[in-house]
C-alpha cells in the first residue's frame, strides 16, 4: 500500500478541521445553552420541540385575547351597575309620585328627574369601551347602536340575532362571549313578570286602577290568549264582570261566551285561565282592563309611560286612577328592568370568573410546556464541558501530530 506525503497531509489537515468544527459546536451549544441547535442534531427532539413551541404561542395568544378582553367586561358590568342605580332611584321617584300627598306641580319635579335618568340611561347604552367600540353594539361596535327619532322614541341600530356578539377564544376548546346586545339589555324585556300583563282599556272613564296581574295556576295558565274584563252596572249601584276572549284587535270575540263572570269587590283578584287581575277603584259602565301574555317592553317606553302619567297629573279621578295604574305597572316593569340587569350582570361575572380561572390554567399549560421544550432542548452542561475539554484535548493532539508528521521526509532516511 502506497502512502503519499500529500496524503499524510491532507490527512492531517482533515482531523484539525473536525477537531475544530467539534469543538466550535460545543461551545455554540454552551453559549446557547440549548443541545439542539439544527434539525439534523435530534431530527425526533426537534419535531418534538416545533410542536410544543406552536402550542406555546397559541396559549400565549389566549392570554392576550383575556388580558384585552377582561377590561371590555369589566366596564359592561360597571355600566349596568350604574344603570341599576339610576333604575332604583326611578323606583323612588315612581313610588313618590303615586303619593295622594304629592300636587300636579310637584308631579312635574318628578317627571323632569325622571326625565333626566332617562337620558342617563341612553347615555349609558351608547357606553364606548377604551378602544372606541361601543359596549352595547354587538358586532356593528364602530356604529352608535341607540338613537332618537322626531318623536323621542328610542330606536336601536345595534347587532341582532344570532351570531351578534363577539366570541373570544381562550383555550383550544372554549370561547367566550364578549359582551352583550343592547336589544338584550335594554329593549326586549318581557313586561311584568315574563309571563302575563294587564292594562287599563284607554277609553276608560271611571276610577278603575290595575292593581296587579300574575299567574294564579300555572298548570292551567293560558299565555296565549287576549281577554277583555269588562264591567257593567247593576241596579243597585254595585257593579258585576265578565271576561271574554279578544280578538287580535283587542276587541271580544263573542259577547254570548263569557268565560268567567262574578260580582265586582274592589282590591279582590279575578282569576280566569290560570291568570289572576286585582283591580281597585269605582268603574264606569262598559270599563274594560285588558289581559294579554307578556310582551316585551324597552326600559325607555317603561319610563316614558310614566313620566307622561306623572305629567299629565292627577287632579280629577279618572286621571288619578289612570297615574295609580300607570305607576303599578311602571314598577312591576321596573322590576323586571332590574332583573333583567341583574341576570346579565351575573352572566358578566360568570364570564370574568371563567377569565381567571382559564388564565390561571393556561399559565399552567404554560410552565409544563415550557418545562417539556427545557428537557428536549436544553444543554446538560457537566456533559458539555467534559466534551468540551476533550474535544479540546483531541485537537491538539492533532495540531501536534501534523506538525510532527509535517516534518518528516524520506530524505532523511537516505
Amino acid at each position: 500500500m502506497r502512502i503519499s506525503t500529500t496524503q499524510i497531509f491532507q490527512t492531517g489537515i482533515d482531523q484539525i478541521q473536525r477537531g475544530q468544527t467539534e469543538l466550535n459546536r460545543t461551545s455554540l451549544q454552551m453559549g446557547r445553552g440549548e443541545r439542539i441547535l439544527s434539525p439534523s442534531d435530534d431530527p425526533s427532539g426537534a419535531t418534538q420541540v416545533n410542536q410544543f413551541e406552536r402550542i406555546i404561542q397559541a396559549t400565549k395568544q389566549y392570554q392576550r385575547n383575556i388580558d384585552n378582553t377582561q377590561p371590555r367586561l369589566q366596564q359592561e358590568e360597571s355600566a349596568l351597575q350604574s344603570g341599576t342605580d339610576l333604575l332604583q332611584r326611578a323606583r323612588e321617584l315612581v313610588v313618590a309620585g303615586n303619593n295622594d300627598s304629592q300636587t300636579n306641580e310637584t308631579r312635574s319635579y318628578l317627571a323632569g328627574e325622571l326625565r333626566q335618568l332617562r337620558e342617563g340611561m341612553f347615555d349609558i347604552a351608547n357606553t364606548k369601551d377604551p378602544n372606541g367600540e361601543y359596549l352595547f353594539a354587538g358586532t356593528k361596535s364602530l356604529d352608535q347602536p341607540f338613537r332618537q327619532n322626531g318623536d323621542g322614541e328610542v330606536i336601536y341600530d345595534g347587532a341582532k340575532g344570532t351570531g351578534s356578539v363577539r366570541e373570544v377564544a381562550i383555550s383550544p376548546n372554549r370561547k367566550v362571549a364578549v359582551g352583550d346586545t343592547g336589544e338584550r339589555v335594554f329593549m326586549a324585556i318581557p313586561e311584568n313578570d315574563g309571563r302575563v300583563g294587564a292594562a287599563a282599556h284607554p277609553e276608560n272613564t271611571g276610577r278603575l286602577v290595575v292593581e296587579q296581574t300574575g299567574v294564579s295556576d300555572q298548570a292551567a295558565l293560558n299565555t296565549t290568549d287576549n281577554f277583555l274584563i269588562r264591567f257593567e252596572g247593576n241596579e243597585d249601584g254595585s257593579f258585576s264582570y265578565g271576561v271574554y276572549q279578544a280578538d287580535e284587535n283587542g276587541e271580544v270575540a263573542n259577547e254570548d261566551d263569557a268565560v268567567v263572570e262574578g260580582d265586582y269587590v274592589p282590591g279582590a283578584a279575578i282569576e280566569f285561565e290560570g291568570r289572576s287581575v286585582t283591580v281597585s277603584g269605582t268603574p264606569d259602565e262598559l270599563d274594560m282592563v285588558l289581559s294579554r301574555p307578556a310582551q316585551d317592553k324597552s326600559v325607555f317606553d317603561t319610563l316614558d309611560a310614566v313620566i307622561y302619567a306623572l305629567e299629565q297629573g292627577g287632579a280629577d279621578g279618572a286621571s288619578r286612577a289612570n297615574l295609580a295604574t300607570a305607576s303599578n305597572t311602571a314598577l312591576a316593569d321596573l322590576d323586571a328592568v332590574l332583573g333583567n340587569f341583574s341576570d346579565i350582570r351575573a352572566e358578566v361575572g360568570s364570564r370574568l370568573k371563567t377569565f381567571d380561572q382559564q388564565k390561571d390554567l393556561n399559565e399552567d399549560r404554560l410552565v409544563d410546556l415550557n418545562s417539556a421544550v427545557s428537557e428536549i432542548r436544553d444543554l446538560d452542561y457537566a456533559e458539555a464541558i467534559s466534551r468540551f475539554n476533550q474535544q479540546q484535548v483531541a485537537l491538539q493532539a492533532a495540531q501536534q501530530t501534523y506538525t510532527q508528521v509535517n516534518r518528516l521526509s524520506l530524505f532523511d532516511f537516505l
